[in-house]
Formats: structure tokens, C-alpha cells, sequence
């Protein structure tokens, strides 16, 4: 029996795309004959900025090559920091790093830089991961746009392995109806303003409707009361499964444009859906995607020209959006988890 241990790092009561794809991960590896998988996570804060020493420490100060006497064959390394953790046979499979210290600093999403000394903090924070990554055997990344990123900054080169989405295999197909959709959450930088910026700017009668929560519900709330799109534009916080499957099999489209996007899980379901997908020039993976599948659009962060883009997919048949959305579905159905363990468990193991 071979024993494996995915790494995560969590954040207490924040539950996003990385933590389902950490338990996704161990679900399919349990899957497998000959192999027992589990899920190892430490809580993660990142502030104070000192704070992230003692993140690194804590993962370092591990010991993982046995449990209850028996050996770890494998440790798979997810994000910051859990690539620090100590073991023979350490394999990264990179969701991200802590942004803030790479391509969002500086910007307006970036965290609050409290310390003193915070570029001292920064510099050796990457001169630290250059070092722990590099201790891996072999890097996969969970996207192109993480490879770029990792290269860009690190000067180490990794192999993009896209994960499937969760609810891949319940994501279904249905109509086409009157409605955007925007699955995710629902924070600045998701940027889910210049969805109802765009659909104020739209000619057509476009509607909206908003999956998801987080920390911008209340400004994007208030922005939907102050532009009078209430009969527009509906939020409905988390749903059920269920419901998020059926919602997004009778979309028109979907909108999901944050700021360079790791990966995108929500464009790989419209895909799945057969759905067109709006998006950034900036958005990242999923601006990247966009473009290579052709299967919808690739605006400039202007919410007149996203509104433009509502407006053609209004004026399209049935016929042309499921004809455009073909590439798209071949791609993410393509996207499977055996490529994943034959790659990230199996030839290292």
C-alpha cells in the first residue's frame, strides 16, 4: 500500500477553489488500488508580515516521512507554505504563492504591507521559495498562468496540469435562457462590479444572476440598488449544488473576469455547460483559455465593452451559442483525473 499526504494550508472559515481541489485530490487518489491518501492541513494567517516566518516554520518543523510507524511514500505540496515541509520525496502541484509578495503588490487588491521592513520581508520570502520549491521533484503547476508566474519570479520552470472541476461530473447542458451567470466569490478581486457596471451599459434586456459570497457582497449590493437593476441583477449568496448546476445549464453565458486568475474552475463548468465564457484581457488562465478555445469572448476592463459583448451573445440562436461553445466543451472535456495521477502519483511513486 502505497501512502500519500496532501498538503494544505487553510485558512479558518475560508473555503475556496484550493481547498476543493486538495479534497478532490485525496478523494481520487483513494481511488486507486494500491494507494491511501490524506489530507494534512495547518492553519494559515498571513499577517502580521512576520507572521509568514513562523507559516514556513511550522511546515518545515514536520515530520512526514512516517506515520504510526509506517513510511510516507509521497508528499504532494499544494501552496504557500506547504512546500516547506521536509521529505524525500516531495512533489508540487502549485495552486499560487502568497500573491502579495508577487504580482499583486502594489496593486489595488494587495494586502495591507504593515512592517517596516516589508521589502526585506518580500525579498526573502521569495528567496525562500526559490529555495523550498526547488526541493521538489518534479513542479506541476495547476495552470499555465502559475507556470508564467513561477518563472517569471523564481526562474523555475514547471509543467502546467490542469485539475477538473469539482462538480465536473454532474455539470450538465440544458437551454439557453434570458440570463448572465457569475459563479465564484465575491471579493474585490474577482471584480465582479464591472459584471454590473456592464449590464447597466447593455441595450438589450440582459439579466444577471450572482452565485457565490464574500467580502464585496455588500459594496456590489449596493451598487445593483444604486444603478435600479434589482429586477436585473439577483445575488443569491451560496446555493446547493443542485441549484448551481441547473442555474448554469439554462445560462446564456458566464461572466468571470478577476484579476490574473490562477485557474478558473468556473470556466472549465460553462465549458462543461456548454456555455460561452466573458471575459479579461487581464483575467489570466482564464483569459488564456478563452482565447485558445475561441469559445467566447476577451474584453478590455471596460464595462462598455463587456456590455457590447452581452449585447452580440443576446442577438445570437440557440444554434450559433451552442456551434461557438464547441471548442470550449472539448477542451474541459478533456481535462481528466487520471492525466493528474499518472503524472503527480503514480510516476513518483
Amino acid at each position: 500500500m502505497k501512502r500519500i499526504l496532501v498538503l494544505g494550508a487553510q485558512v479558518p472559515f475560508v473555503r475556496g477553489g484550493a481547498e476543493l481541489l486538495n479534497e478532490s485530490l485525496v478523494t481520487e487518489i483513494n481511488k486507486l488500488e494500491g494507494y491511501q491518501a490524506e489530507l494534512v492541513q495547518l492553519p494559515y494567517k498571513w499577517y502580521p508580515e512576520e507572521q509568514l516566518f513562523d507559516d514556513i516554520m511550522a511546515w518545515r518543523m514536520l515530520d512526514l516521512t512516517e506515520s504510526n510507524g509506517k513510511k510516507v511514500d509521497l508528499v504532494i505540496a499544494t501552496k504557500f507554505p506547504t512546500y516547506a515541509a521536509k521529505h524525500p520525496n516531495k512533489v508540487l502541484w502549485l495552486v499560487h504563492q502568497h500573491r502579495y509578495f508577487y504580482d499583486l503588490e502594489f496593486s489595488r487588491y494587495d494586502a495591507m504591507h504593515n512592517a517596516e521592513d516589508s521589502k526585506q520581508i518580500r525579498d526573502k520570502i521569495r528567496a525562500i521559495d526559490t529555495k523550498l520549491i526547488g526541493e521538489c521533484k518534479p513542479v506541476y503547476t495547476i495552470a499555465q498562468n502559475v507556470s508564467n508566474r513561477l518563472k517569471k519570479y523564481n526562474g523555475i520552470d514547471s509543467t502546467a496540469l490542469f485539475p477538473p472541476a469539482p462538480l465536473s461530473a454532474t455539470i450538465k447542458s440544458g437551454s439557453y435562457g434570458d440570463y448572465i451567470v457569475y459563479l465564484g466569490r465575491v471579493e474585490l478581486i474577482k471584480r465582479v462590479d464591472l459584471l454590473v457596471e456592464a449590464l447597466r451599459e447593455s441595450k438589450k434586456d440582459v439579466k444577471v444572476i450572482i452565485i457565490g459570497k464574500g467580502d464585496d457582497m455588500v459594496r456590489i449590493q449596493k451598487l445593483i440598488e444604486t444603478y435600479g437593476l434589482q429586477k436585473r441583477c439577483k445575488m443569491l449568496g451560496y446555493v446547493e449544488d443542485e441549484v448551481l448546476i441547473d442555474t448554469l445549464a439554462n445560462a446564456k453565458a458566464l461572466f468571470y473576469a478577476p484579476l490574473d486568475e490562477d485557474y478558473g474552475y468556473a470556466t472549465i463548468e460553462a465549458f462543461l455547460a456548454k456555455k460561452l465564457v466573458v471575459t479579461c484581457e487581464d483575467s489570466g488562465e482564464v483569459a488564456n483559455i478563452v482565447k485558445d478555445t475561441g469559445s467566447g469572448f476577451v474584453c478590455d476592463v471596460d464595462p462598455k465593452k463587456i456590455a457590447k459583448v452581452f449585447d452580440e451573445i443576446y442577438s445570437y440562436t440557440d444554434l450559433e451559442l451552442s456551434l461557438k461553445a464547441a471548442s470550449g466543451y472539448k477542451f474541459a472535456s478533456e481535462i481528466s483525473w487520471k492525466n493528474v495521477l499518472d503524472k503527480l502519483v503514480i510516476q513518483n511513486t
